[in-house]
C-alpha cells in the first residue's frame, strides 16, 4: 500500500516530514514488513495533563488529535470492509506524571482524562480503535495496567518508547532498579516548578492556566519542521548508536529490520544503519508543538505530521 495514495488520501491536514516530503521505499527483498497488518501507525509521546494546569501543553494539539483520529477511524472502517487491517500503537508517555494524587503536583490517570471532554474522548476513541499502548518513563501508573507493554514486534518491526540508552538509563527507564528512587527526584522539581508558578499568578506576572513550567517550552506554537541529522547525532546519537547495535546482535528476531522510538519528541529517520541492513526511526512527538507520527506500510514508511 502507498502512503499518500491509501493512508493519506485527501487529507491536507496530513504532510509527510522526512524524506524531502516524500515515502521512503522499504527494499523489495525485506518486503513485506508486517505481518498483521496492511498499515501500521505509531503515535509517539503525548504527556496529557489537567488541562488548565501550567505544566500541561498537550492542550494545545487536542484539536488535531481529535481529528487525526477521526482520520484513523474512517480509514480503518474503509480497510476492513476490503479485508484489511490498521493497527496503531501509542508509543508511552501518553500522560505528563510521575507519582499519581492530586495533593502533590501530580494527578492520576483518569484524572488528567477527565480534566476535559476532549481528553476523554480521545482515550475513548484510542481504545475503541484498539490502540496498543506501550509504556514511557513518565507513566507511573499505566506500567500496572492491563494491556500496556514495554516493547512491541510487528512482523519485521521493533517498536519501544526508547528509554533504556537514555544517559539517565536508570532514572528514565522504568524497569531499571534506580527507576523510582529517581522519580522522586522528578517530583521534587516538579513541586518546587507549581509553587514558583502559583507565586507568579498571585503577583499577576502569568494568567493561571498560562503555560509555565522550567526546562519545558510552551506547546502554544506549532512546530512542523524536520530537524537536521548534526541536531539528532549531536543531542540523540546515544540512542541512535544503542538500537543499532541492538538491531545487529538481534534479540528480540533475526527478520526484524526496522526499529521505531520515541522518548526524544525530535522526529528522525536513518535508513542506512548497519551498512544498511537497517531502518532506525525516531517518531517524534505529539507535545510541545509538535503532531508527529509514523506510517509504515509494506512498500514504504515516512514521518508525517498533523496540521492544527
Amino acid at each position: 500500500m502507498k502512503i499518500k495514495q491509501d493512508f493519506i488520501k485527501r487529507n491536507k491536514k496530513i504532510k509527510i516530514i522526512s524524506n524531502g516530503g516524500q515515502p521512503y521505499s522499504i527494499p523489495k527483498n525485506w518486503q513485506p514488513v508486517l505481518s498483521r497488518c496492511e498499515i501500521l501507525v505509531i503515535i509517539p509521546d503525548m504527556h496529557m495533563y489537567i488541562n488548565n494546569s501550567h505544566l500541561d501543553n498537550f492542550k494545545y494539539g487536542a484539536g488535531a488529535m481529535l481529528n487525526f483520529l477521526k482520520h484513523l477511524d474512517t480509514l480503518k472502517e474503509e480497510m476492513a470492509f476490503e479485508d484489511q487491517t490498521l493497527r496503531i500503537y501509542q508509543l508511552g508517555d501518553l500522560y505528563e506524571q510521575r507519582f499519581p494524587g492530586l495533593h502533590s503536583a501530580n494527578a492520576t490517570a483518569v484524572e488528567i482524562r477527565m480534566s476535559h471532554p476532549d481528553y476523554d474522548q480521545i482515550v475513548n476513541m484510542m481504545n475503541g480503535m484498539r490502540t496498543h499502548f506501550l509504556y514511557g518513563n513518565h507513566d507511573f501508573e499505566l506500567r500496572h495496567f492491563p494491556g500496556f507493554r514495554f516493547a512491541a514486534l510487528e512482523g519485521k518491526v521493533y517498536i519501544e518508547h526508547g528509554f533504556t540508552p537514555d544517559s539517565w538509563k536508570d532514572f528514565s527507564n522504568p524497569n531499571a532498579a534506580l527507576w523510582e528512587v529517581g522519580q522522586f527526584l522528578f517530583l521534587t522539581i516538579k513541586e518546587i516548578n507549581d509553587f514558583f508558578a502559583h507565586l507568579l499568578v498571585e503577583a499577576k506576572f502569568i494568567e493561571k492556566d498560562e503555560f509555565y513550567s522550567w526546562g519545558v517550552p510552551s506547546g502554544k506554537d506549532p512546530v512542523y519542521d524536520y530537524p537536521s541529522e548534526k541536531d539528532y547525532i549531536k543531542n540523540y546519537g546515544h540512542c541512535l548508536d544503542y538500537f543499532s547495535k541492538r538491531m545487529k546482535k538481534n534479540p528480540e528476531n533475526k527478520e526484524t529490520k526496522i526499529c521505531v522510538i520515541g522518548h526524544t519528541h525530535h522526529p528522525y529517520i536513518n535508513t542506512n544503519v548497519n551498512k544498511g541492513k537497517h531502518i532506525y526511526i525516531d517518531a517524534g512527538a505529539w507535545t510541545s508543538g509538535r503532531s508527529d507520527f509514523v506510517v509504515i506500510t509494506n512498500e514504504e514508511l515516512a514521518i508525517c505530521s498533523y496540521e492544527r
